[in-house]
């Protein structure tokens, strides 16, 4: 299990000042490109896909309003998301939910392809949420005392 401070962080530094639910949305946009980006090329994009289906379904679990989507809405998982997030008026609700479908996909992430090199791409995806490898490999495993 991830550490819920790495996805805030995340999320925090793509948001930047913004702290509505459409700046989380836009936020958690990027973060999703940027991971996204750095595992196409070792998972393929279907795989990045069907993980990102999985993560949904696994987070729509605790946040149901995850599944539901709008009339017209594009058929890819993340846009779903976003749609969902751009619907609250909360933002630290939606900054949770975010947070909860990153957190499924590095789970599944760690557990497809083993948590050191999951952590390797999640660096490499997010260099400025955490300053070294192991620190990514102690969030990717829930044992603090690999988080420094």
């Amino acid at each position: 299990m991830t550490d819920a401070r790495l996805l805030r962080r995340v999320l925090s530094r793509h948001a930047g000042a913004a702290v509505d639910a459409t700046a989380v949305a836009a936020a958690a946009s990027r973060a999703y490109d940027d991971l996204a980006q750095v595992l196409a090329p070792v998972i393929g994009e279907v795989g990045v896909a069907a993980m990102t289906d999985r993560a949904l379904h696994l987070a729509a679990r605790e946040y149901p309003w995850l599944a539901s989507s709008e009339p017209g809405a594009t058929d890819t998982s993340f846009t779903k998301v976003i749609d969902a997030l751009k619907r609250l008026d909360d933002p630290a609700v939606a900054a949770d939910g975010a947070a909860a479908v990153f957190e499924a996909i590095l789970g599944l992430l760690a557990t497809f392809i083993g948590e050191p090199l999951a952590a390797r791409l999640v660096q490499q995806a997010w260099p400025e949420a955490a300053s070294s490898a192991d620190r990514y490999e102690g969030l990717l495993t829930g044992r603090p005392e690999a988080i420094g």
